[in-house]
């Protein structure tokens, strides 16, 4: 009798070690599946945000190559040129689109004369403004603020992918005008 004690009483003991051991694993599963539902919830309002969003993205688009080459502007190079003041100077002269590529308020704040404004980050916006505007064969200018700004290159390779061919971007950008002491433009302008 003494045994069968013993073995009854270490068989409850084992099924209070399992339910003391898997209570909290059903609480990991219910807290698992819930983020998991959380999760595809996220997901699925994003992808429907995504689709009805003016600066949506296209997930199924063909990714361009895009040649990047450094040089002067009077290279006839196509792709993307990245040029210095010297150059975008001659450029503007040859009669240039300008397109700046920084932020509505940094635009108003001061921009090179003539600049098109073009919110690389808000591009659906401006993008059927400003197409019209702009020949694909002529040479088109971009620039943001500086050399530490990628939003013009950026920008570049959206105006490639949709058929300009004559682009350069103007490493210096808007603080290397303006620190040159060269005119600027304040306002909305185009």
């Amino acid at each position: 009798m003494g045994i069968r004690c013993l073995q009854w009483i270490e068989s409850r003991l084992i099924f209070h070690a399992f339910t003391v051991i898997l209570r909290p694993m059903k609480l990991l599963r219910i807290a698992i599946l819930q983020a998991m539902i959380v999760l595809g919830a996220g997901v699925i309002v994003a992808f429907a945000h995504n689709a009805i969003s003016v600066n949506g993205i296209n997930p199924f688009r063909k990714v361009v190559d895009v040649p990047v080459v450094e040089e002067d502007a009077g290279s006839s190079s196509k792709g993307i040129r990245i040029v210095n003041l010297e150059a975008m100077l001659k450029a503007t002269g040859r009669g240039a689109n300008i397109i700046d590529a920084r932020t509505r308020a940094e635009y108003e704040i001061g921009h090179i004369p003539g600049a098109i404004l073009l919110d690389y980050y808000d591009m659906g916006h401006y993008l059927d403004r400003v197409l019209p505007r702009l020949d694909p064969e002529k040479e088109t200018i971009l620039y943001c603020y500086g050399p530490d700004c990628d939003d013009a290159e950026l920008l570049a390779r959206e105006f490639y992918a949709l058929g300009f061919t004559n682009l350069l971007v103007y490493r210096g950008g808007f603080d290397e005008w303006d620190g040159s002491g060269r005119m600027i433009e304040e306002g909305t302008g185009k």
